[in-house]
């Protein structure tokens, strides 16, 4: 899930996938820090500072204290993942009782296994919004992960999935676990603003519009070249706009056509959206993101790659290989259609997001809870 680009939480994607670190890092020692005892069942174990906000919107929704998958500490956790091996068990062995933990990703699943085998009668669900299993075949810990395979099958009581791609990821890892999938919600301040827009999708300049973290699974080098290829053929002013994190020190913010914003605050993640031409995906391997799923509200047209959880969502003419020449021929795509055309495509790919508010969405979530509790 693509995390969010707005100064006021981090999110956005997603469910998304991801800011998953399956990684096992160093093991050491420190003194652990003390934890208060729980204040509901039910736990969700997040990592990074604070969950995805859509996934705090999971948490909300079924009263499920949230707590760091290494530190054990409340949300929020200032200081972030630590990467290592020791934290996650003794995070396992000293939170306090819970009926359910909820785990946010794969490194949290790790924490909840750990977790199992000393609370057998807890109920482990692996809440699955990432792209790890997808592109754990290229990492030593696959080897771990296969091994875990035979404990995960047996421990694990279900899983909740945002998207069909990410279980299949996983299921290899995993083994044959019991599914359930929730897609998830734009949170609310985004989605009042980006619902509020009118279609515009503007022929020149013709702003090519995309928003996530700087890593490769979201594959903008492909998409800047792409765009320097599209620029230098089409008679318009092109430029390719980036929001989110880090993006300001990658090579491609210094090539021509190239805008980097950082974290924007919400008028300004608005006022982007309601300039852009075509929204684009550009993932090698994303498993929901929610970046997409705003562009979709937005009413501007949206273009994912193959790689992407919300293909599944669109038309197949909005929906490209994730490869420089299949980026290209979408951006062609667009352009050739008449502003007229795009706006229509704009307001017709509305109704297929409409419903994923934080209100539907949370509810869902309980329910798909519900089964396996």
């Amino acid at each position: 899930m693509t995390a969010s680009t707005t100064a006021r939480g981090r999110g956005g994607d997603s469910s998304g996938a991801s800011r998953d670190s399956d990684s096992v890092g160093q093991t050491g020692t420190e003194t652990p820090r003390p934890r208060r005892a729980a204040t509901s069942d039910r736990c969700l174990l997040y990592q990074n500072s604070d969950a995805h906000p859509a996934h705090r919107v999971f948490a909300d929704a079924v009263n499920a204290d949230r707590r760091h998958f290494e530190t054990g500490a409340r949300a929020p956790e200032p200081n972030g993942n630590t990467e290592r091996t020791i934290d996650r068990l003794r995070t396992a062995g000293t939170l306090p009782a819970y009926d359910t933990v909820i785990a946010e990703g794969s490194a949290p699943l790790q924490t909840g296994l750990a977790y199992k085998l000393r609370r057998p009668g807890t109920t482990l669900v692996y809440l699955a919004a990432d792209e790890t299993f997808d592109t754990l075949s290229e990492r030593p810990t696959r080897h771990l992960w296969r091994g875990l395979r035979p404990l995960s099958s047996r421990l694990l009581d279900g899983v909740i999935a945002v998207g069909h791609d990410v279980y299949r990821w996983a299921r290899p890892y995993i083994g044959d676990v019991p599914v359930a999938y929730v897609r998830p919600p734009i949170v609310a301040e985004k989605y009042e603003r980006l619902a509020s827009l009118s279609p515009n999708s503007p022929q020149d300049p013709f702003t090519i519009l995309s928003a996530g973290e700087a890593k490769p699974a979201n594959g903008y080098d492909r998409l800047t070249r792409a765009v320097r290829r599209f620029a230098r053929t089409v008679d318009a002013d092109v430029r390719l706009v980036v929001l989110g994190e880090g993006h300001e020190v990658e090579a491609y913010a210094d090539r021509s056509h190239v805008i980097t914003p950082g974290f924007v605050d919400l008028d300004t993640f608005a006022d982007w959206f309601d300039r852009a031409s075509v929204y684009v995906q550009s993932s090698r391997g994303d498993a929901f993101p929610v970046a997409a799923l705003e562009g979709i509200l937005s009413g501007t047209p949206t273009m994912v790659t193959d790689a992407t959880g919300v293909r599944e969502l669109l038309p197949s003419r909005q929906v490209v290989p994730p490869t420089e020449a299949g980026l290209l021929e979408g951006l062609f795509d667009s352009f050739e259609r008449a502003p007229s055309e795009r706006r229509a495509v704009g307001r017709e790919q509305r109704s297929l997001v409409t419903d994923l508010t934080e209100s539907n969405q949370g509810d869902r979530f309980s329910a798909a809870l519900a089964q396996f509790t």
